[in-house]
């Protein structure tokens, strides 16, 4: 089954680290996510990204990665590197765990 997801922003590569880049549409999201941040202790800025994934062959359409975010610059989170650069982004969540 195929399920058309409108994504809030996207991946690019930077080096070492990558950048995702939320759209002007989803700021709110951002928001939502760094007072999640702030309340949970010990969070330690960790993220969950739910992204498309470039691997055809597995049958999965998306793919979640955990991150460590460096910085914030607005409505750019650089991040640890995610190797699969220039996706999609679905979702953004702090990790709990």
């Amino acid at each position: 089954m195929r399920i058309t997801l409108e994504p809030i922003g996207i991946i690019k590569k930077n080096g070492w680290y990558s950048e995702i880049l939320i759209y002007s549409d989803f700021e709110q999201i951002i928001k939502n996510v760094f007072s999640k941040l702030s309340l949970g202790s010990g969070s330690d800025n960790k993220l969950l990204i739910v992204h498309k994934n470039n691997y055809q062959n597995n049958g999965h359409q998306v793919q979640v990665s955990r991150v460590h975010m460096v910085e914030r610059a607005g409505n750019v989170l650089k991040v640890d590197k995610i190797y699969d650069g220039n996706d999609s982004i679905i979702d953004i969540q702090p990790d709990t765990s």
